[in-house]
């Protein structure tokens, strides 16, 4: 039930209604566009400003899960507030099951309903940062920027109602890798060169230990090896998946980077 009550907000009302298609469907534009010599001023000043604002094709999407989000969070503190007065009224403290039962039934419902809503949201946004489809050719820091503010609005929804906390020890579920992923997106050149040099070198090691992507540590590379080089020392993800070991260390040291 809270399934497809979520399907159906998410793709007819939000998704269509709301405009959310729309963005998706820009979103590649505004990642890969390069930014104009003429406005290239403007968009310094702007830069320097740190004035970003909200993507016009998500105003109405976000005004509708604002909705829902403030409905739960109103919903949840009526029904803390009515179950602390039967408490109150209890003298003796004592609440018979079929009450105990029913209080978390209703605060599971609304928390259900709440972290489906934040799923859905967030699982579409990750489709934007992920690009499964290759949409994407290029990402330039400005769109970047944009969509990783966009990002953080959704995020901001979620965190600061009163719903409840996720667990420490949770996955991360979508609307927190989106967030990741739109971090390390608007990140500039010299830190995105810096981690990538980071990662080569966990991954392809100097020694003779023969590396992840086809060539010993030690092996000398002729003239022919040089048109070759860049794709042979390219960074693949799937080897990182392969590699438990190498992964673990990949996200260390990406958490010590902040």
């Amino acid at each position: 039930m809270v399934e497809d009550f979520t399907t159906a907000l998410v793709e007819t009302i939000i998704m269509e209604r709301a405009k959310l298609a729309s963005y998706m469907m820009r979103a590649p534009f505004l990642l890969s566009e390069p930014p104009s010599t003429e406005r290239r001023g403007k968009k310094d000043k702007d830069k320097s400003g740190n004035s970003l604002s909200l993507s016009p094709d998500l105003n109405d999407s976000i005004h509708v899960v604002s909705l829902g989000v403030q409905a739960c969070s109103a919903t949840m503190h009526k029904l803390r507030n009515m179950f602390q007065k039967d408490d109150d009224s209890n003298g003796q403290g004592v609440k018979s099951s079929n009450i105990i039962e029913l209080n978390a039934m209703l605060i599971f419902g609304i928390r259900s309903l709440h972290e489906a809503l934040e799923f859905a949201i967030g699982q579409k946004l990750l489709d934007i940062a992920i690009d499964p489809q290759g949409m994407t050719p290029e990402i330039y820091l400005g769109g970047a920027q944009q969509f990783r503010h966009d990002v953080a609005a959704f995020e901001r929804l979620f965190h600061e109602s009163s719903v409840g906390e996720r667990a420490a020890e949770a996955e991360p579920g979508p609307m927190e890798r989106a967030s990741t992923a739109s971090r390390l997106m608007s990140l500039e050149p010299s830190q995105i060169q810096a981690i990538r040099e980071a990662l080569r070198a966990l991954a392809i090691p100097t020694t003779g230990i023969g590396s992840l992507f086809g060539r010993r540590g030690d092996e000398p590379m002729g003239e022919c090896d040089a048109v070759g080089d860049e794709r042979e020392n390219r960074l693949d993800v799937d080897d990182f998946y392969r590699d438990q070991r190498l992964m673990e260390e990949a996200i260390n040291m990406l958490e010590a980077k902040g």
